[in-house]
């Protein structure tokens, strides 16, 4: 029989180092079963799992960058909710007020035009107070960042003409704050007479036009027929003419030969012919009473004559001349200021481009022929424009006057002002303005300055123009620029100048009703533009707010599915290590009396 006896050395106790190892072991296992139950994660640090840990971290980052950007995203959805609001509000405003307008145009005592005036000057006043006070967390949409605002205007004439100006269309591409209108004022004079004496020519400078007027004037030794031109405009207005204590003439009075005595007059409008034969020896002293004992409101009038001729001739016509005119008004802030700056450059400091900048505008004609002369202005950038008639082309830019309406060749893209000429007839039908018909610059401006339609063979027209502009403290351009992703993209929001100045309607003259009409609605057409546009951008930054919140819920979805621990299995893996923490601890107590019996062979 052969025993087995196991090596064992004095020196080394092979057993128990092999169970101590098992005893770390052990407790590391542990430790970190206890630390993946007690975080409730599997990689709490880069000694966990480097790799993983590292591209965690990464995640984490884009986390908070996801939620830094849906915050900013849902002030900035704020901010054009508050802008919507306010906006919305001053369109409700502009609708009642052009309601108002339309009203101006009708025919009213002068009590209730300037009660509509008050009534819509108090309107205009609480839309600008709107524009200015609706703003969040210091952003205000409805005017954007105070600067000098520039207001520009210009004035365009063409030579006056004795032939009746059409209503031609307004023409022009502009940006949004300038405005265009064209039209023609007109004067009316008497034929000159050879008996007239001085004193009338005096008498007629003297006469300022006032409400209520009365001036006398020697009519001088000669005997005749006198004749007064009034031209009493819109309003209506009442003159009398007396001699020698007798009315001998007198608005809405037909005339009677031989100075004898009329009815009192009574109120016109528009031109009027006052005549009676004059008798020196009734007295040369003659009153011309003007609106006497009457107390007219808003109104205006002028003398356009005072003759004195023979009472063989026939009675005289009012004399008609007509100025062709045109104006435009460009407003935008600039930084630094501009003391002048046309619709081209206010429309790069607005920020918005000119609308209509390609276009054709048809007119229906006139019965009477002439020559027609335009005043086009392309400003800077160059534009074209050509006029048709009865399928030829009759006028172009760059393209020289052919007399007779015949075809010209194409037109060139031109700068700055220029007249296009060409003989109209209206039996050849209609007549087509046409703009930029081929390529087009998005930011260019024009307008039609001035229109004219003067007889056939009148002296080559020239345009007159003069400028002017004043500054006050205004509104520029804002751009609130909102990041939708942590990577840096952005989404811009621009503000929309919404005051009073800012829409056209400070300073506003209410003396044209059309004008006045035409400056509400474009108002109404830009407040509605301003609205739909902070209602779409505000969509937009709702649903860019909503996707960085799931973006973010998502990356830290994928965060958990990467560090996050399996709470059944690390504890079931905690039990473990214990029972084996236990069993090697065990194990190595036996280890460690196995030596003994050694050294008790040496106790014998």
């Amino acid at each position: 029989m052969v025993l087995a006896i196991m090596s064992s050395s004095i020196h080394t106790n092979r057993s128990a180092l092999q169970a101590l190892q098992a005893v770390n072991a052990a407790g590391r296992d542990l430790a970190a079963a206890q630390n993946r139950v007690s975080t409730g994660l599997k990689v709490s640090g880069a000694k966990d799992n480097g790799a993983i840990f590292a591209i965690a971290s990464a995640m984490r980052a884009d986390v908070g960058g996801w939620g830094v950007v849906a915050t900013g995203l849902s002030r900035a959805q704020t901010v054009t909710d508050v802008a919507l609001m306010g906006a919305e509000r001053i369109g409700e405003l502009l609708i009642e007020l052009q309601q108002h307008a339309v009203s101006l145009n009708d025919s009213l005592s002068g009590t209730s035009r300037q009660a509509i005036i008050n009534d819509m000057t108090a309107m205009i006043d609480e839309i600008d107070t709107i524009a200015r006070s609706t703003e969040f967390d210091g952003v205000n949409l409805l005017t954007g960042r105070p600067t000098i605002t520039t207001t520009s205007s210009v004035t365009y004439g063409l030579p006056k003409t004795t032939l009746p100006q059409p209503a031609f269309p307004r023409m022009a591409a502009l940006p949004p704050g300038s405005f265009s209108s064209m039209g023609a004022s007109v004067t009316y004079s008497l034929p000159p007479s050879a008996l007239t004496p001085p004193s009338f020519n005096a008498a007629v400078a003297s006469i300022s036009g006032s409400n209520s007027q009365t001036v006398v004037a020697d009519a001088g030794t000669t005997a005749g027929r006198v004749n007064l031109l009034l031209d009493a405009y819109s309003a209506p207005d009442v003159v009398e003419i007396w001699q020698n204590g007798v009315r001998v003439a007198a608005s809405g009075q037909p005339y009677v030969a031989g100075g004898v005595a009329v009815g009192a007059g009574s109120a016109v409008t528009g031109p009027n012919v006052l005549s009676f034969d004059y008798d020196p020896a009734k007295g040369q002293n003659i009153e011309f009473r003007f609106n006497e004992n009457v107390a007219p409101t808003r109104t205006a009038w002028t003398v356009g004559g005072l003759i004195l001729q023979d009472p063989a001739d026939p009675l005289p016509m009012a004399i008609a001349t007509y100025t062709p005119t045109g104006s435009l008004q460009s407003t935008a802030g600039f930084d630094p200021p501009l003391p002048f700056a046309n619709p081209e450059q206010a429309a790069i400091a607005l920020d918005e481009q000119p609308q209509g900048v390609s276009g054709t505008y048809s007119f229906a004609g006139t019965a009477v022929a002439g020559r027609m002369d335009i005043v086009f202005d392309a400003f800077d950038l160059p534009d074209s424009m050509e006029v048709w008639q009865g399928g030829s082309r009759v006028a172009a830019s760059g393209q020289g006057y052919v007399p007779g309406g015949a075809p010209v060749g194409p037109p060139f893209s031109v700068t700055g002002q220029n007249i296009l000429s060409f003989d109209y007839d209206p039996a050849k039908g209609p007549l087509d303005f046409r703009f930029n018909q081929g390529a087009a610059n998005a930011d260019s401006a024009w307008v039609v300055g001035a229109v004219s339609l003067s007889p056939v063979g009148s002296p080559p027209a020239a345009a007159t123009v003069s400028t002017s502009s004043f500054q006050v403290a205004g509104f520029g351009p804002f751009h609130l620029d909102v990041p939708t992703s942590p990577s840096g993209q952005t989404m811009r929001v621009s503000s929309r100048d919404l005051t009073a100045a800012g829409l056209g309607l400070d300073p506003m003259d209410f003396a044209d009703a059309w004008t006045v009409l035409d400056r509400v609605k474009s108002a109404l057409n830009r407040t509605t533009d301003s609205s739909s546009y902070f209602g779409t951008r505000n969509k937009t930054l709702g649903r860019a707010a909503l996707y960085a919140v799931k973006s973010g819920n998502a990356i830290e979805v994928g965060i958990g599915n990467l560090i996050d621990a399996d709470l059944g299995k690390e504890s079931a893996k905690l039990q473990a290590a214990q029972i084996r923490q236990q069993l090697a601890a065990q194990t190595l107590s036996i280890a460690n009396q196995q030596p003994e019996w050694m050294l008790a062979l040496f106790r014998r």
